[in-house]
């Protein structure tokens, strides 16, 4: 089960969190510094610079740091609820007009400031300690208040930021060396205190009953706290998983999420885990958390965000074989698949977990749910690597180096309008099922490899990466159909005798004997024939029959030797091609076009390995 699983993430690799659940990490862009008397001193912004790559292009972006700070336990989307200390900028400095309040916005801005002040007050009335105290100070004098918030409006502060309040003494007042007020043992004493007591009312009306996820029977919590980080793939910037918010929604008459009992701290633990899934590439500072896994997301698929992560702790990560593959990694897989990784018995027991999900308005939307032991997940990618491995043209006939799950998307998409077009969000998840899952790939990826080998020219048709995505479909759609015939090998096959394999191969013959007699040309017989070469070959074969003799005959009278050499091949690949009277076939469906398009590029490449051998003789 999903949220089962979720919950045993946050058990394993966030233990700390869970067990600290009155704070969490959140970007914290501004601080304001006050001294012991309540005195503004200045803002300080808690921003920096990092270089991100996001497999297209290098940019340089500015983040914001995180910072432990107070979570919230209730439902913010409805009521005035603070944070202690530190809170979104309308909560710290009350509401600005057309800089991050609008005008409908200023009475709950202004609500939501008082509330803020008033736990402050509070705060420091229990505690008696030193920085609340001097917060207090600060909300007392106006003016200060208004010093900082025409600072704020100064640095251009968004309503979307968040402010934290620090205390910085004057050198006479050496009682306390100061600091972020929120960090100070005593304000996070208060805080949990305070968090458990509302934490426990919020839930106290969802009743009893049994916790899906750990089976205990116990209180069952009303909402679930919200989900961040989907706001850039569809999403607000806060969504639910689990939300029964109507009464379309609702069974039995049971209220919200009674309808799917969960208690409180697992719900903690499901939507914690989430979190941290979803917030890859953010800045910890001073908060040195040790992963214990390589989890990782991505969000340049087409709005998806691929989250994936292990049972069990480990070092090695298949979805980086996956979306950046290593020649050495891949050749020390397909030789020898577990050696070096972890013992056998270690990935049977441990399982892989990948989770696609996306936004949509308030909701997270899982596209794709996969759970497998780890050593079903190597093997699957073994076999993802090999059935793709194809001969390079560009590299003398060997064996192409593998290529990542974007270059693979990219060599069967469409030639983009902008260079920044997402990707096909499906095409993405049936390319990670057949290479994670081992599930076959479907006639579509086929179908957008070859519409895309046809639109091309010149050596673009040689791209080794997708004419091996057209091998692994055109086998697996053998393998599905189960009829038998020959695989297509991942170069030349003398003994592949299927005429649209063999159609390929002429094709690529009548190419070179073009470049033999004429030389290299701007536009040569693959760029005028090739489509329809590949799908009716009994309409364009005899076209090119015809140019073959003038071809031969001009470079019978420069290399007699070569053009009979080049005569006898074509001879005995035409020959094999006479059944039932037809010498070509008339038309090729979708699966024989992948058959054509592999053997053209077979062809090619053992002509460059051929060459690359005569050279090599000849000491060139």
């Amino acid at each position: 089960m999903l949220v089962q699983a979720l919950a045993n993430y946050a058990d394993t690799y966030l233990g700390k969190e869970l067990s600290e659940m009155a704070f969490e990490e959140k970007p914290v862009k501004f601080v304001i510094e006050i001294n012991e008397s309540g005195h503004f001193l200045g803002v300080i912004e808690r921003t920096f610079e990092k270089t991100q790559s996001n497999g297209k292009r290098v940019k340089t972006v500015r983040l914001t740091e995180l910072l432990l700070v107070p979570r919230t336990p209730e439902n913010r989307n409805s009521g005035i609820h603070p944070l202690l200390t530190c809170d979104a900028i309308q909560y710290v400095v009350g509401p600005l007009i057309d800089v991050w309040s609008k005008r409908e916005q200023l009475g709950r801005h202004s609500d939501c400031h008082s509330g803020f002040i008033k736990l402050i007050n509070r705060a420091a009335t229990e505690t008696k300690d030193f920085a609340l105290e001097a917060c207090v100070h600060f909300y007392n004098d106006k003016a200060q208040v208004e010093k900082a918030r025409q600072v704020l409006a100064g640095k251009k502060a968004k309503g979307t930021d968040s402010v934290v309040l620090s205390v910085r003494p004057s050198e006479i007042c050496l009682q306390d060396p100061g600091g972020l007020v929120i960090e100070r043992e005593a304000v996070r004493e208060f805080w949990r205190k305070d968090f458990r007591e509302r934490f426990n009312a919020r839930h106290a009306a969802g009743g009893e009953g049994m916790c899906l996820i750990s089976g205990k029977f116990g209180p069952i919590a009303t909402t679930h706290n919200k989900i961040k980080g989907v706001a850039h793939l569809g999403g607000r910037a806060e969504v639910s998983l689990m939300s029964f918010d109507k009464p379309a929604f609702r069974s039995y008459g049971w209220e919200q999420n009674a309808n799917s009992p969960i208690s409180p701290e697992r719900a903690a633990a499901y939507v914690l885990a989430l979190n941290d899934l979803l917030r890859y590439g953010e800045h910890r500072q001073g908060l040195s958390r040790e992963k214990l896994v390589r989890t990782r997301s991505n969000f340049d698929y087409g709005g998806l965000a691929l989250l994936y992560w292990t049972r069990e702790p480990t070092d090695e990560n298949p979805m980086s074989l996956f979306e950046d593959p290593q020649p050495e990694h891949i050749k020390k897989l397909l030789n020898s698949p577990f050696s070096g990784i972890e013992s056998l018995a270690g990935l049977r027991a441990n399982e892989f977990y990948l989770l696609s999900v996306s936004g949509n308005g308030g909701r997270l939307v899982v596209h794709d749910w996969f759970c497998n032991s780890l050593n079903d997940v190597w093997e699957n990618i073994n076999r993802w690597f090999a059935g793709m491995s194809i001969a390079d043209v560009f590299n003398g006939g060997r064996v192409a180096q593998p290529v990542g799950v974007y270059e693979l998307l990219k060599v069967i998409s469409p030639p983009r309008v902008k260079p920044n077009d997402k990707v096909n969000a499906e095409r993405t998840m049936r390319l990670v099922r057949r290479a994670l899952y081992g599930l076959p790939l479907s006639y579509s990826i086929l179908a957008a490899a070859l519409a895309r080998l046809r639109l091309v020219s010149g050596v673009n048709r040689l791209v080794p990466a997708r004419i091996g995505l057209i091998r692994l479909c055109v086998n697996d759609i053998l393998m599905i159909k189960k009829e038998g015939g020959v695989l297509m090998a991942e170069s030349l096959d003398p003994n592949q005798e299927h005429p649209a394999y063999i159609c390929g191969r002429i094709f690529a013959i009548y190419e070179s004997l073009q470049y033999q007699a004429q030389g290299k040309l701007n536009v040569n017989i693959t760029d005028h024939y090739y489509g329809l070469a590949s799908t009716y070959p009994q309409l364009a074969f005899p076209k090119l029959e015809i140019l073959s003799k003038n071809h031969l005959k001009k470079l019978k009278r420069e290399n007699g030797a070569a053009a009979y050499a080049v005569a006898g091949r074509i001879d005995e690949l035409t020959e094999k091609m006479v059944i039932n009277g037809a010498k070509y076939p008339e038309q090729l469906n979708i699966e024989d076009q992948g058959r054509f398009a592999i053997g053209y590029h077979h062809q090619r490449a053992e002509d460059a390995r051929a060459r690359e051998d005569r050279q090599r003789k000849n000491g060139i």
